[in-house]
């Protein structure tokens, strides 16, 4: 259902890495300057709209203001995203490199789910409204940095599908924070609901600014909090 991000927030110096086949158009708005290529010309205007839709929804619930215009690059091959950031999985199809730039492979590409990949972007942007809280939170820690995007992007997955939640054996914190471990990206969208819809999306705000302090924010250690979310995500789709 979902497609794994990187998101790690490296800080690339990227030059221009378009061949003249892939050659950037831009489309403006009043957020957002989107450059893309040929692949994205039938249906810009609908990529561009659908990211200022969800600016102000985003911005407001985590109370973070106004960002600057931030850049979208949309790629048109996974060869041409490769190519711009050598350093970058095979797997990855997108990061958000800094509070203005994000990097994704084209929604338009023939391997992706097309309304998925606009949400992936819409999760890139989640990374960019945290990085304009605190600008130490890129994977500080990776599983609220990632909870938090997949949560506003509202990228779910059904409980019911994780033999590990059926199991009742929620991953730990540690899981959670491993670059190894896929968890994060599996449960991430349920541990920011409950926190959001037990404390309020100010302890989403607290828990940025301090880098996941728990203890700080909610009052609870790791474990208390593993088993407070497992409880709610038990109880909200009855598994």
């Amino acid at each position: 259902m979902q497609l794994v991000l990187l998101s790690i927030a490296l800080f690339y110096l990227v030059g221009s890495c378009t061949s003249p086949a892939e050659k950037e158009r831009v489309n403006s708005t009043n957020h957002f300057q989107i450059n893309y290529t040929a692949l994205d010309d039938g249906n810009i205007k609908e990529i561009a709209d659908s990211l200022e839709v969800s600016y102000p929804k985003i911005t407001a619930h985590l109370q973070s203001g106004d960002l600057p215009i931030v850049k979208v690059h949309f790629y048109e091959s996974p060869h041409a995203l490769k190519r711009a950031f050598p350093g970058m999985p095979d797997w990855a199809i997108g990061q958000a490199i800094n509070v203005t730039e994000i990097h994704m492979l084209s929604p338009n590409h023939s391997s992706q789910d097309y309304k998925t990949m606009i949400r992936n972007t819409k999760h890139e942007f989640a990374h960019c409204v945290s990085m304009k809280i605190n600008p130490t939170i890129a994977n500080n820690p990776r599983w609220l940095w990632e909870a938090v995007a997949d949560y506003e992007a509202n990228l779910p997955w059904d409980p019911h599908m994780l033999a590990y939640m059926v199991n009742q054996q929620p991953p730990p914190i540690a899981a959670l924070n491993n670059f190894s471990d896929p968890k994060i990206y599996e449960v991430g969208y349920f541990i920011a609901q409950f926190i959001d819809e037990s404390y309020g999306a100010s302890a989403l705000r607290s828990l940025i600014q301090n880098n996941g302090d728990l203890k700080a924010t909610l009052n609870l250690n790791e474990e208390e909090f593993t088993r407070k979310w497992f409880a709610f995500v038990k109880s909200k789709y009855s598994i």
